[in-house]
């Protein structure tokens, strides 16, 4: 034993065992002080009180904002390796999450404070529920706060590792979207149904939240992968301007490339204090052309691009590439356009009494509709609505128009899955111009493929495991709710979809041996199935979520 005892070479193990110990705790610090330092200021929040703490959205902004910022430092780094540049990406990345996490810790306070003065106004503070109860996940705002979160935490522990620090640079402004998504969603505070009252219901939608976050590095990932592999930028611009071609044709109802509204781009109106919009949009002047402009440069795009893969024509290279430029300008003057004319309409009157002036108005082609719209609000019986005439809903709807005018407004708040669609589309314009920028010098500094296609693996499985949990969850929390463990709801199918292709992906890759791009494939598509139930189910399709 003595002999044993006096062997160096086990000292010096254990040492470098206790050194590497403490090297992957250090590692880990940026993830322990956000994650620390946001419960001590929810705890400073409980003690102090909320009238003069900040609040949880401006915390929200605070964490937009480091996001966005971590991102830049992120992308720099790519293009021009500086230790400077991944310390501030770091810690800029923390502190994204500590405001993000903060955001929604202060949002579960204030949720409290509301309950408590509810209950003590109607003198039933004994039956005062349990802090679990009133946790902040009672709409989509609340779940866009957890999602950004998701992926910001992820994108946290992953970059403990100095290799994978550019993923930032990809999955943080994808985080910020969503962030932007809640600042237009708002964070007013919602009654839920009675039914719906569960401890089931934070449990769910927590897991949810955390599963999508890790969906979207994954898919971040797998982008990054397809880049480094060899993938033309040209090809990601074709897709990606498929996509914002799509997003162009299909907000305001289908009216900017519609033959009758062609270059019409209608916003979703409220009256008075409501917070949902009515059946009633609002012309936007000068937005649909610009984004008629957008869809024509885009398709140019996708012509000339296609053109030089098919034939290596290296001018239509160069022309696709200004033409993508082109489009990116257009895009962002469409935004701007429609941000600009939103915040500063006024009184919204019929079109025929604008006198051709540049202001939203109400086109008299929406009259019959809206007056259908408003019978169906009162419950009316689709036979009784279907006896008035067109002339008869049309003279009413004017008639409704015209005596709500002055009540009418519009606000980004009406349809935030519109102006945040079209964000995104700009967004991926702009990832691909910057793509095109040096792209050799580019895929020198990302890791090895074979690193990538591991690390999306790993997060696909991650992925799977948590919509596995999502829906079993869903499944008890709607037998408590509802009586039944599935109903083919909306939302429940798309979950059930996304989770069967993150499925797919791992049964191609473990049963038939698929890698690489194949894979990356998987999870972009599997991605996009995440979104569609994050929030198409919940602005698009109707059913039992639609309340969120």
């Amino acid at each position: 034993m003595s002999e044993v005892l006096k062997q160096p070479a086990i000292i010096g193990s254990s040492g470098q065992e206790a050194k590497a110990g403490r090297s992957v705790l250090i590692s880990y610090l940026p993830a322990i002080l956000a994650l620390g330092g946001s419960v001590l200021l929810v705890l400073l929040r409980i003690r102090v009180g909320g009238e003069h703490f900040v609040s949880d959205g401006a915390l929200m902004m605070l964490a937009l904002a480091s996001y966005l910022t971590a991102a830049v430092f992120h992308l720099t780094n790519l293009y021009a390796p500086t230790s400077w540049a991944q310390k501030l990406g770091l810690w800029c990345t923390t502190l994204g999450v500590f405001f993000n996490l903060s955001s929604w810790g202060v949002r579960w306070v204030a949720a409290h404070d509301r309950e408590f003065q509810t209950y003590l106004s109607q003198g039933r503070l004994a039956e005062m529920p349990w802090a679990f109860r009133y946790i902040p996940f009672a709409n989509l705002y609340d779940l866009s706060l957890a999602f950004a979160f998701g992926a910001g935490i992820t994108t946290l522990l992953i970059a403990h590792r100095k290799n994978f620090r550019f993923l930032g640079a990809i999955s943080l402004p994808l985080a910020a979207l969503i962030l932007l998504l809640a600042r237009f969603i708002g964070g007013e505070f919602i009654e839920l149904p009675a039914v719906l009252d569960s401890y089931w219901r934070p449990i769910h939608v927590g897991i949810a939240s955390l599963s999508y976050g890790v969906a979207l590095v994954c898919f971040a990932v797998a982008v990054i992968y397809l880049l480094k592999d060899g993938v033309k930028v040209e090809a990601f611009a074709i897709w990606s301007s498929i996509f914002a071609i799509a997003v162009i044709a299909t907000i305001s109802k289908f009216s900017v490339f519609s033959p009758s509204t062609f270059g019409t781009y209608t916003a979703s109106t409220f009256i008075g204090d409501a917070r949902s919009p009515i059946g009633l949009r609002a012309n936007l002047p000068y937005v649909g052309w610009a984004l008629v402009v957008s869809g024509v440069l885009l398709l140019a795009t996708i012509i000339t691009f296609i053109k030089y893969l098919w034939q290596k024509d290296e001018a239509a290279r160069k022309w696709g590439r200004r033409l993508l430029k082109l489009s990116l300008v257009a895009q962002a003057c469409a935004i701007l356009l429609f941000v600009s004319q939103v915040k500063s309409a006024a009184a919204i009157k019929p079109c025929a009494e604008t006198g051709g002036a540049s202001a939203a108005c109400i086109d008299e082609r929406q009259y019959e509709k809206f007056a259908v719209w408003v019978h169906q609000q009162q419950k009316e019986a689709p036979e009784q609505i279907a006896m008035l005439s067109s002339e008869q809903l049309r003279a009413e709807g004017e008639e409704m128009v015209r005596r709500n005018a002055p009540l009418l407004k519009l606000s980004p708040k009406a349809n935030p899955v519109e102006l945040s669609a079209l964000i995104t589309a700009f967004a991926g314009t702009l990832f691909v111009t910057l793509f095109g920028f040096r792209t050799e010098k580019l895929r020198e500094h990302l890791p090895p493929a074979e690193k990538l296609d591991s690390l999306v693996y790993k997060l696909a499985g991650v992925a799977f495991a948590g919509l596995a949990l999502l829906l079993m969850t869903g499944a008890v929390w709607a037998n408590e709710s509802w009586g039944r463990y599935w109903g083919w709801d909306s939302k429940e199918t798309g979950a059930f979809v996304a989770w069967l292709t993150y499925g797919a992906f791992l049964h191609s890759r473990i049963a038939r041996g698929w890698h690489g791009r194949k894979s990356a494939y998987f999870a972009v598509v599997a991605f996009l199935l995440v979104i569609f139930t994050y929030l198409g189910v919940s602005y698009l399709l109707p059913g039992l979520h639609s309340y969120a």
